[in-house]
């Protein structure tokens, strides 16, 4: 175990890392994923089939191969970001997917005859979306939202395949380098379940407080 204690910092660099890895695309796949749950509710059809298309390609993907091909296919387009900016990126398209999908159920919450209301009130499809659907789907699926926040945390290590120095690229480079793979690796196990826990303990936080306020 003093392996982690003479590799503390390098440890608290990589944990740095992917907090930063999951803040990013946790913020990202909330703002995508709700556009893409409004256009999947749109009264126009090709904004739906656009919408509905992202999900299936996004979804049905394995987030390893979008890392590989987002670092190493747009270069060939020209396009070229730094490492950690190309690796919050494909966290965010990819867990946007599910973002939307997780909010689409909830949507099944709102009840017909507030939708009924809200259109004999005046509001739009867009009014009745902001101030009355979504609203409400978001208090019906804090608790699978999380879900998808936790599975967030466990595919940024993904990142390491690229090079990116988060938790489980810095693990690995010690486990290397001290020939101590076991104790390492555990090391950086117990890391990811103390951040998962700390999470799902904010997220029942969260949830406790929607149920209160209704």
């Amino acid at each position: 175990m003093s392996v982690l204690f003479v590799h503390s910092g390098e440890f608290a660099w990589g944990i740095e890392f992917t907090l930063g890895l999951v803040a990013l695309g946790w913020i990202g796949a909330m703002v995508l994923g709700t556009v893409l749950v409004i256009m999947h509710v749109s009264p126009i059809r090709t904004v739906r089939v656009v919408a509905a298309g992202y999900i299936v390609v996004f979804r049905n993907i394995p987030i390893p191969v979008q890392m590989v091909l987002f670092i190493f296919g747009l270069p060939l387009l020209g396009i070229v970001f730094p490492l950690f900016t190309s690796a919050a990126i494909v966290l965010v398209t990819y867990h946007a997917a599910f973002v939307c999908e997780t909010l689409r159920s909830g949507m099944n919450a709102v009840a017909v005859g507030e939708l009924e209301a809200s259109r004999s009130l005046g509001f739009g499809p867009f009014g009745t979306i902001r101030h009355l659907v979504l609203p409400q789907a978001f208090a019906a699926v804090v608790q699978p939202l999380g879900n998808v926040l936790i599975l967030l945390v466990k595919n940024s290590s993904v990142a390491a395949i690229v090079g990116v120095a988060e938790l489980t690229f810095v693990a690995d480079k010690i486990a290397i380098e001290e020939v101590q793979a076991f104790a390492v690796l555990g090391g950086a196990a117990v890391a990811y379940v103390v951040v998962c826990l700390v999470l799902k303990r904010f997220v029942a936080f969260l949830e406790y407080g929607v149920v209160f306020s209704k």
